[in-house]
């Protein structure tokens, strides 16, 4: 029995939500109701998950179109080069180079300063760190590394969809699967912890709404009381996070996951000379400005 790919497996909700379990579920056999009910509705559900992740990370950039093996090629040459920079120069090209990707790609360049708010901290601690040991031109220049490289990597998120990735990364590690290294199972995994970011913080916003509803003092208390609410949304938080991991665990059982050593894929994509000339077209922009002296 062929397997399938991770983008056919996601679906967290099918087995309480599709109202489509045949007739056999009422006579018992739940195992055939089971696999029927992730047959019709994964692909749909799935389907239309992903359409509506490529319509937000915007579909219609030219750059949707390109591999997701060349998107990760490039971004290793763009972090080599950033760390083979020595000037602010270079560093300035590479940041004009950045944006202007995402302006191909139809990512505004905003969302990338929006979401990266989570560096910012560790950026200002190494900026100051690096400004006492070393003087202001070394500290910018390891801070706007770190944001360019920060940057980067929400951009290829931004242009490719968890599945996408995680066969790619797939097709990239695969000669190691030759050495007995589990590399469907690690890319698995990392295409299931890229789809539950989203989810914890969605998880986290439902949870609180909730407490905030029974009156639990999130804004305008005593920092003990905000504590003790925020305290209060672990353990919710992680049941419905845990939940949502059991259904996951269901549906990928119900499509026999694991059941032969060859994964196939959907789309079966082909590296074509327009991606062969993206890569190098890249990594010739990476080595121009991590040569300028």
């Amino acid at each position: 029995m062929a397997s399938v790919t991770m983008g056919a497996l996601w679906d967290t909700g099918d087995m309480e939500k599709a109202s489509i379990y045949s007739v056999a579920s009422e006579k018992g056999d739940a195992g055939a109701a089971r696999a029927d009910a992730a047959k019709r509705a994964g692909g749909a559900r799935c389907g239309a998950g992903e359409a509506r992740r490529a319509a937000r990370i915007g579909a219609k950039g030219t750059l949707r179109t390109v591999d997701a093996r060349v998107k990760i090629g490039l971004l290793v040459a763009y972090s080599v080069a950033l760390f083979c920079t020595e000037n602010l120069l270079g560093l300035g090209v590479a940041a004009a180079l950045l944006a202007a990707v995402a302006s191909v790609g139809d990512v505004p360049v905003a969302r990338l300063l929006r979401e990266g708010a989570f560096a910012y901290l560790i950026v200002g601690f190494l900026l100051v760190y690096n400004v006492a040991a070393s003087g202001w031109l070394a500290g910018i220049a390891v801070a706007l590394r770190l944001l360019l490289l920060v940057w980067a990597s929400l951009l290829l998120t931004a242009l490719s969809t968890p599945a996408e990735l995680s066969e790619a990364l797939r097709q990239l590690l695969s000669p190691l699967g030759r050495l007995g290294l589990p590399v469907r199972d690690f890319t698995t995994s990392l295409s299931i912890a890229l789809r539950f970011m989203p989810l914890l913080s969605e998880e986290l916003r439902a949870v609180r709404a909730a407490q905030a509803s029974r009156g639990a003092a999130f804004e305008g208390a005593g920092l003990v009381r905000r504590l003790r609410a925020y305290g209060g949304l672990m353990v919710p938080l992680f049941v419905g996070l845990f939940r949502r991991a059991d259904r996951l665990a269901s549906a990928m059982e119900a499509r026999c996951y694991g059941a032969s050593g060859i994964p196939t894929s959907l789309d079966g994509r082909l590296f074509s000379f327009s991606d062969g000339a993206a890569l190098l077209v890249g990594v010739a922009a990476c080595a121009a400005f991590a040569l300028i002296p």
